[in-house]
């Protein structure tokens, strides 16, 4: 079976062994701060491994919900709705990576055209709307690079 373990789980096993077995061993502070950003480096990706596609869906999910509602609200938002007919038109629902990638480019193509509409409209419903997509990405993007750090630099 290909889904135990999962990438997440094979990373965190690389990280552990790392830490306890290599780690000891070194000496040389610099190569120590190498192996600690290396470390580093695998445990967002593991995150990411575990939590990518599933975010990316999520978020194209209401930013579609949310442009098909402003486009009921503002039908003379041209560039909205020649964003969202460009991401219907396209979206693939696929798993595979590199597709939901591209699903993902154009769904956020179609939430700058949305904060473009909502904040021409001046409707502060709209405006709240779109604020809760980018927070959601925010969130989103914070799980993984919130804590990367780059260990031994400044």
């Amino acid at each position: 079976m290909i889904s135990r373990p999962t990438t997440k789980q094979l990373i965190d096993v690389v990280c552990a062994e790392l830490t306890s077995k290599v780690a000891p061993a070194l000496t040389d502070p610099v190569v120590k701060v190498q192996l600690d950003m290396a470390i580093s480096v695998l445990q967002t990706t593991a995150v990411r491994s575990a939590n990518e596609l599933a975010w990316m869906r999520e978020e194209r999910d209401a930013i579609e919900d949310a442009a098909r509602r402003m486009l009921g609200a503002l039908p003379d938002a041209a560039g909205l709705a020649d964003a969202f007919q460009a991401y219907v038109d396209e979206k693939s629902d696929s798993l595979y990576l590199d597709d939901a990638q591209a699903d993902y480019a154009r769904a956020s193509e179609l939430l700058s055209c949305a904060v473009e509409a909502a904040y021409a409209s001046g409707d502060t419903e709209h405006i709240a709307t779109v604020s809760r997509l980018i927070d959601q990405r925010h969130a989103n993007q914070q799980a993984v690079t919130g804590q990367f750090m780059a260990l031994g630099r400044t």
